[in-house]
């Protein structure tokens, strides 16, 4: 099973598209909130998820439970797609009026704007998003900039083990496991 997260006006073939509305311009197959609900599918089935220019919408302090969710929806060694832009370039771009497309660079900032949703709240750096990545457990983590869109980033990875937490840990040496 691959899933596509947030598909907003871009399904794609071959992946359960999902979305947490449906509107004139969105079209999903299942219609989730991410943030607020678990998908409804069982644990260790998925083999990718693509989230192509999805966590910018969405608040960090989720972040944590849509991790938690791609790592309890894909296989072991299953691949995670990211996309997303880059928050410094994209200023950088906005502010000089790179190419006289000011307007462009305003939407890679804040969204579109078009609809709920279609508005970016998080500054996304690879930096960052990479740091967060390894600490869920994933690893084998690759990223380059978009064809043709030098200021957006395409990150791969795979699932990986889950670092021991230090509560964990804990746990572990207080009932002797270790």
């Amino acid at each position: 099973m691959k899933i596509n997260l947030g598909c907003g006006e871009s399904p794609l073939d071959g992946y359960i598209n999902i979305d947490s509305i449906k509107n004139k311009l969105t079209r999903p197959d299942v219609i989730a909130n991410i943030k607020l609900e678990f998908l409804p599918f069982k644990s260790y089935e998925c083999e990718e998820i693509c989230a192509l220019h999805v966590l910018e919408h969405i608040e960090r302090d989720y972040w944590s439970r849509i991790f938690d969710e791609f790592y309890r929806l894909l296989i072991p060694d299953g691949v995670l797609i990211l996309a997303y832009p880059e928050f410094e370039r994209c200023a950088h771009n906005f502010i000089t009026n790179f190419k006289g497309a000011r307007d462009f660079w305003r939407m890679t900032l804040y969204g579109r704007q078009d609809y709920p949703g279609d508005y970016h709240v998080v500054p996304m750096r690879t930096a960052e998003v990479v740091n967060y990545l390894t600490s869920f457990g994933f690893y084998d983590i690759k990223y380059t900039s978009e064809v043709d869109e030098e200021w957006s980033t395409f990150l791969t990875c795979k699932k990986g083990k889950k670092p021991i937490t230090r509560p964990e840990l804990y746990r572990q040496e207080l009932s002797g496991l270790t």
